[in-house]
């Protein structure tokens, strides 16, 4: 129903790196290298082996002469390579290529699994001599790869030698090596505290991408080692920077090291000003062409943020959050979740800063003494960390409605993407009908999509459903696959959700 862009998403480390510059057709800002914006998300009900055989088995599908779910059931391995290789493509409909499509990639995850075990063993062999360091020369040369790329590979071996379940995962086809590069490479967790991240993860890690994982890895090394944490930003802190880099067609690169906090703010006032500039009437230029634009006219004093309608607010007297409530506080443009007994100081739980993830508590508590920040108390279920206030209905979100909506799921409902949802359209799940018989503009019935996604559900054939206890959302593609998105978790105290009391299942 909103305007909105599809954002530009990239991967943030500990620091967020602000890229600028036109040389690339998305290039008007860049985050790299990753975090999300702690969203869980994206949980694959088809497309892996039990549920593709359970549906194909019922549609009859055939590749090659045999059941397609034949070919798709078996492990990882010889077998698998044979009957892939076997099937023809052309002779398959929409429903059995994705699942082809699946089949390949989980055997490419094993022959990887091969090539890292492999290597680990060389690595092993050499350990101790003269040879271990230069590992890393052979593979670029064997492989045709910089060294860059060859040490990457070597990080693999490593790590899923010392961290066997990584092992385990790729040699199922669960994992593949920029899966398991993330697993075994994001944050600073000692090995024994890593498996059991990656043992908790095990079940997800087939549907999670490769920013959710490195998100869920760097919420573990902050709650595991909350003081650490904090140090190791405050030494970051001081090697922030802004360099410019020529390239081509008189076009350059202008890149700032930033803390996080301060790279949201600085993203906030441009996305603010870029987007004003966007909707006004008669303009032409693409919404990156407006924020690049708009972060020229904002560095060089010719707009004010003020100008594009972005301010910060003010603190209602009154609001502070109390009990042990998280609440969510939004200053110059950034948003924090913070459970109040983080911002009380009786902990040092992990912040969810919107659009990045997980910070330090010391940072989330500066972001929320901001005297200019606006306090919004929120409330979760007890037992899943989801948001479930809810606002008055009307026609059209009021301002109270969208900000609850964009509140509870924080990015777009697709699986894995993490396009803000403070910079997509709400969109009703069920069409609204004009005439139809009870309210249809209410917080069960809207989400926010980016721009792509929502044009997937009007245009692409896609369909999503809401289910309004538990929060997840279950999108149908055209060709009948279905994909679960889990309920993004307000509560920065519940990563997952606790086991209920009593005969009631869990939610998820």
């Amino acid at each position: 129903m909103d305007d909105g862009g599809t954002g530009l998403e990239r991967e943030l480390a500990d620091l967020l790196a602000v890229r600028i510059g036109a040389a690339h057709p998305y290039t008007a800002l860049e985050l790299s290298p990753a975090l999300g914006p702690g969203a869980d998300g994206g949980v694959r009900v088809h497309g892996h082996a039990a549920a593709n055989r359970a549906l194909t088995h019922d549609r009859g599908l055939t590749a090659g002469g045999s059941a397609i779910d034949a070919l798709l059931g078996d492990a990882p391995g010889p077998s698998l390579a044979a009957k892939l290789a076997g099937a023809e493509p052309a002779d398959l409909d929409d429903t059995s290529l994705v699942e082809l499509l699946a089949a390949w990639e989980r055997l490419a995850a094993w022959a990887q699994a091969g090539s890292a075990a492999a290597l680990g063993e060389l690595l092993h062999r050499t350990r101790g001599s003269s040879r271990h360091e230069f590992v890393v020369d052979e593979v670029s040369a064997s492989l045709g790869l910089s060294r860059h790329a060859a040490a990457q590979h070597v990080a693999v071996a490593h790590g899923a030698h010392a961290i066997p379940e990584v092992a385990d995962a790729m040699s199922a086809g669960a994992v593949d090596r920029r899966k398991a590069e993330a697993l075994v490479s994001t944050g600073r967790l000692d090995d024994a505290r890593r498996r059991e991240v990656v043992r908790e993860l095990r079940p997800d890690l087939e549907h999670l991408t490769v920013r959710q994982i490195r998100d869920r890895l760097r919420r573990a090394e902050i709650a595991a080692d909350p003081a650490g944490a904090a140090e190791r930003h405050t030494e970051a802190r001081r090697t922030r920077s802004v360099v410019l880099e020529p390239v081509d067609d008189a076009m350059a690169y202008l890149t700032a090291y930033l803390p996080a906090d301060d790279a949201a703010r600085a993203f906030a006032a441009i996305d603010g000003t870029g987007v004003a500039m966007h909707r006004t009437p008669g303009e032409v230029r693409r919404l990156d062409e407006c924020r690049a634009d708009a972060l020229v006219a904002l560095v060089t004093g010719a707009v004010e943020p003020a100008a594009a309608g972005v301010s910060s607010g003010t603190r209602p007297s009154g609001t502070q959050p109390s009990g042990t409530h998280p609440s969510s506080t939004q200053a110059s443009g950034v948003q924090v979740t913070i459970a109040a007994s983080t911002l009380l100081g009786t902990d040092d739980l992990p912040a969810i800063l919107a659009g990045y993830g997980p910070i330090p508590a010391p940072m989330a508590r500066t972001i929320a003494t901001d005297p200019d920040a606006t306090w919004q108390r929120i409330l979760t279920d007890p037992v899943s960390g989801v948001l479930t206030d809810r606002s008055p209905r009307s026609y059209r979100p009021s301002p109270a409605l969208r900000a609850a909506v964009v509140a509870r799921d924080a990015t777009c409902t697709f699986p894995g993407c993490f396009v803000p949802a403070s910079r997509g359209d709400l969109d009703h799940i069920e069409p609204f009908e004009r005439g139809h018989d009870g309210p249809q503009t209410h917080g069960d019935n809207l989400h926010p999509l980016c721009r792509a996604h929502h044009r997937a559900k009007t245009t692409g054939g896609w369909s999503v459903a809401r289910d309004p206890v538990t929060g997840a959302s279950t999108w149908t593609s055209p060709t009948q696959h279905r994909y679960v998105r889990a309920p993004y978790r307000a509560d920065p105290a519940r990563s997952r959700p606790r086991p209920r009391t009593g005969d009631a299942p869990p939610p998820f």
